[in-house]
């Protein structure tokens, strides 16, 4: 029974020893998270920028003919003749091929033969139907042989019709073996050369574009398109006075403007298709050329800037972090706008005197201490941005 209540006790002593121990292990854990927790992360900040700022609206788009074709034949035979050289600029009417037309004479004269035929019986029916409406006045001949006698005509008259139709038929495709440009354009290099067989319908001899003006195809979101064409009563309005920039960074001399709208918004995309049009008289602009699209809105003044890294999206909503004179962060809830390079424009949500978190946002929590590190705006483009 004694040594029963010797083992119990050493158990017990065992026991206390451990838990203390495990009590001091987190006490210890504690105040090294404690002391951790206390110590001010390094962030980057910059204070709100405010400045008059040009409203410019920037768009990627590309170059597209105002009229573009594939000229096919429209009648089957060898190709007997090339007019232009690849790459030319051809007016409107002007001959581009000729197809071979031997068949197409021999046509047109069978067909003037046949209608002459038709034209000839035509004229004996007619003379027949007169003659027993006459005989039939004076009861010589029955009805039956008097009706017959018009039937023949009308079937004639049809006959002559059908001939003159097969005529026309036979010249229009006599018409077709020259080939004419549709409209005034620059002819591609990719062209059927002479001596090739072709078959109506099927056979693209070559392709055409108008390229004076041209269109640049660029997508506009919601918000800006309403935005914009709020200021078309101004004498200088936005989408009436369009530049565009060459992927070499050069400026196009010549402003275009809105000549097309998509009839309604992309359902996937929540943007609307526009096509601007741009006067081309020397052909600088060539159909798949890129091109951004600025539209000048005028001046927004003491607009709010802040660099576009320090913003956060969470639920759809956008947020930056202000540093308080306690070096504590606070979450805000921002609603920004325009773009201006690597800043953006800040509508709502701030007063502009505000501290923000550039770099190290990922970091950030609500009521974190922090130690900032002012930067400048020319910061920005040597800076890189970190990883949120």
């Amino acid at each position: 029974m004694l040594s029963f209540i010797r083992s119990r006790r050493a158990k017990g002593i065992l026991a206390a020893t451990m838990a203390a121990t495990m009590l001091f292990a987190v006490a210890g854990c504690g105040q090294k998270e404690q002391a951790q927790g206390q110590q001010a992360v390094l962030v980057k900040s910059m204070q709100v920028i405010k400045r008059d700022t040009p409203l410019v609206y920037d768009y990627t788009g590309f170059v597209e003919a105002t009229q573009e074709m594939d000229l096919k034949a429209q009648v089957t035979g060898q190709i007997t003749g090339k007019y232009f050289k690849g790459g030319e600029t051809v007016q409107a009417g002007q001959t581009l091929y000729t197809i071979d037309q031997r068949t197409y004479s021999a046509n047109v004269l069978s067909a003037e033969a046949n209608l002459a035929n038709a034209r000839a019986a035509l004229a004996n029916a007619a003379m027949n139907a007169e003659r027993y409406s006459k005989l039939y006045d004076q009861n010589a001949v029955s009805k039956q042989m008097l009706d017959n006698m018009l039937m023949q005509r009308d079937q004639a008259r049809a006959a002559v019709n059908a001939m003159e139709a097969a005529l026309a038929n036979a010249q229009t495709n006599l018409n077709e073996t020259n080939v004419t440009a549709p409209f005034t354009g620059r002819i591609d290099t990719n062209s059927l050369e002479a001596g090739n067989y072709v078959v109506a319908g099927q056979n693209v001899l070559t392709k055409i574009s108008n390229t004076d003006p041209v269109f640049v195809k660029f997508s506009m979101a919601e918000p800006e398109y309403l935005a914009l064409s709020s200021k078309n009563n101004r004498k200088d309005a936005p989408l009436e006075n369009l530049t565009a920039i060459l992927s070499d960074g050069s400026e196009y001399d010549l402003k275009g403007h809105i000549a097309e709208v998509n009839r309604g918004i992309d359902g996937n995309t929540g943007t609307l298709t526009i096509k601007a049009s741009f006067d081309n008289p020397n052909r600088k602009l060539l159909p798949g050329m890129f091109a951004h699209i600025t539209a000048n809105a005028g001046i927004c003044e003491g607009a709010m800037l802040i660099p576009q890294r320090a913003v956060t999206e969470l639920m759809y909503k956008q947020f930056v972090y202000v540093i308080g004179n306690d070096n504590k962060v606070t979450m805000k809830e921002v609603k920004t706008g325009q773009t201006v390079g690597r800043l953006c424009i800040v509508e709502s949500g701030l007063t502009g005197d505000e501290n923000i978190v550039v770099e190290g946002v990922g970091k950030m929590r609500q009521g974190l201490e922090v130690n900032p590190q002012p930067m400048t705006e020319a910061d920005l483009d040597t800076e890189t941005a970190p990883e949120q």
